[in-house]
């Protein structure tokens, strides 16, 4: 159906111009309302993987946003009232398939979709299941993004980047390969999501209905069935692996008018175009309504995750570190001084070392191929300099400079340790280290860290009513730094750096 295929292809475009506009950030490059946005960000099943840790600590998974929480409640608004519609018409990953069966197709003609006998292939479908609830227990217990190791529609949307882990991309040719020869195979055998979302056929509002006085038994609904679902042996579809696609509807393959149909209870059916505007009400509004009352966050506050258990239970995690992190955001969570990370990696001739980004030590060493001086580097430095745990990734290396700062305090064990991944190499002099910039008035232009004071704050504009209401009561002393403010008013210093931002 045409209406189906246009609301397809606004929504791909749409997640496409979010990566590239994500990726040209990167490279300096800003496109207006989509550089911001990560594609994890605009992913509802981030959501879902997110509910165990928002509910045990009040964050959500890494890499996750509010924005992912919007997101998951406007399909499965949509899923309670048409079922797995998400699938079927929004998902890009899910049209990019559809787009490479089309060559399939085309090869195969009529044995297209129908290699695997449906008696085997009805048992394999719940092979997805198996994937959802070890993506969502994985999840829950490292509190990371799991799934995105081998998620092939992330693989997709950054093919030209170095994000990718090669097990995705692994996920990815082989999703490709079997489109040739079956429809939607990831929707079908091994998407979580899908598998979530198609226990709503089951108590959907508006399912598939076929009217058996009308019908002539023709299984033009079965052929056009990209699910493989028996559709001309049910009166009422509740299967799990519906999309409500309507491909099989008297609108678009049925040759008997007012047959084949999408209806609540007895009533009559309805047509794509008033599917079509459901759905993009729902994300209009949805996404719309979360703006104006300002829930809509696309964008990480860069407060870390906190360690769930044993001895350092309650505080942040290293782990949680990302390349996007700026040593002001570090020195802010762990007390780690901006000045001695840029000092301990090298970058003590830069101007505004509190705004250095953690991944512009991506590649700015030159060391032996296979080892690396990056993001991981600084996780491990942190945990080592904080006192916490975090055991390195393998192939991660330290410059020499930073057994100076961490000598006096490690055990003889992560001395032994520390020394053994100790390589000296220096930057090299082309790499361009990235300063986060911000915008160019209130508080953002600045960078609050441990030395900021209550005074400073109000010299770059934040009124003593905004301070009172964030700390709760007026400071006494203004020259009284913000950290040993928060402190003593029971407060989280990264929290209360989040507020100030806000209230400017």
């Amino acid at each position: 159906m045409k209406i189906r295929r246009a609301v397809q292809i606004v929504f791909f475009s749409l997640i496409l111009l979010v990566s590239v506009g994500h990726s040209l950030e990167e490279a300096g490059v800003i496109i207006p309302l989509v550089s911001s946005i990560s594609l994890h960000s605009v992913c509802p099943f981030g959501g879902v993987v997110s509910i165990y840790e928002f509910f045990v600590s009040g964050t959500f998974v890494q890499k996750i946003h509010e924005s992912s929480f919007i997101l998951m409640f406007i399909v499965f608004g949509l899923a309670i009232l048409l079922g797995p519609v998400f699938c079927g018409w929004v998902c890009p990953f899910g049209t990019f398939q559809e787009w490479i069966s089309k060559i399939g197709k085309k090869i195969f003609k009529k044995k297209y979709n129908k290699f695997i006998p449906y008696s085997v292939d009805k048992y394999l479908r719940f092979a997805r299941y198996f994937v959802l609830i070890l993506v969502i227990v994985k999840t829950a217990i490292s509190a990371k993004l799991m799934f995105s190791s081998i998620d092939p529609y992330f693989a997709l949307f950054n093919i030209w980047t170095d994000e990718v882990a090669i097990t995705a991309y692994i996920v990815l040719a082989l999703t490709v390969a079997a489109s040739l020869f079956i429809e939607r195979p990831f929707c079908k055998y091994f998407c979580p999501y899908g598998a979530l979302l198609g226990i709503t056929n089951l108590f959907k509002v508006f399912k598939i209905k076929r009217k058996k006085d009308t019908c002539i038994n023709c299984k033009m609904c079965d052929n056009k069935c990209p699910m493989n679902i028996p559709l001309s042996e049910i009166s009422t579809s509740r299967n799990h692996q519906c999309i409500c696609c309507l491909e099989c509807t008297s609108e678009a393959a049925c040759p008997k008018s007012n047959t084949m149909v999408l209806a609540a209870g007895k009533k009559n059916g309805i047509k794509s175009k008033t599917v079509a505007i459901i759905v993009v009400s729902f994300f209009v509004i949805g996404i719309g309504s979360s703006m104006a009352f300002n829930l809509w966050n696309t964008k990480s506050n860069k407060v870390p995750q906190k360690i769930q258990q044993g001895a350092f239970e309650g505080e942040y995690n290293p782990a949680d570190i990302r390349g996007s992190y700026t040593f002001g955001d570090i020195e802010s969570s762990f007390d780690v001084p901006a000045e001695i990370l840029a000092m301990a990696f090298g970058l003590k001739g830069y101007d505004n070392i509190a705004n250095i980004q953690v991944r512009s030590l991506e590649g700015a060493y030159s060391v032996e191929k296979g080892l690396e001086i990056g993001t991981d580097s600084i996780r491990y430095f942190v945990s080592l300099y904080a006192g916490l745990p975090y055991t390195p990734e393998e192939g991660t290396r330290m410059p020499k400079a930073t057994y100076d700062f961490l000598k006096d305090k490690i055990s003889a064990e992560e001395d032994a340790f520390l020394k053994s991944i100790i390589v000296d190499a220096e930057i090299s002099s082309n790499i361009q280290i990235e300063v986060h910039e911000l915008e160019s008035d209130g508080v953002e232009s600045k960078s609050i860290t441990g030395n900021t004071t209550l005074q400073d704050l109000l010299d770059w504009g934040l009124s003593e009513e905004n301070l009172a209401t964030i700390f709760g009561s007026e400071p006494d002393d203004k020259n009284m730094t913000v950290k040993d403010y928060a402190a003593a008013n029971g407060l989280e210093f990264s929290e209360v750096k989040i507020a100030i931002t806000e209230k400017m």
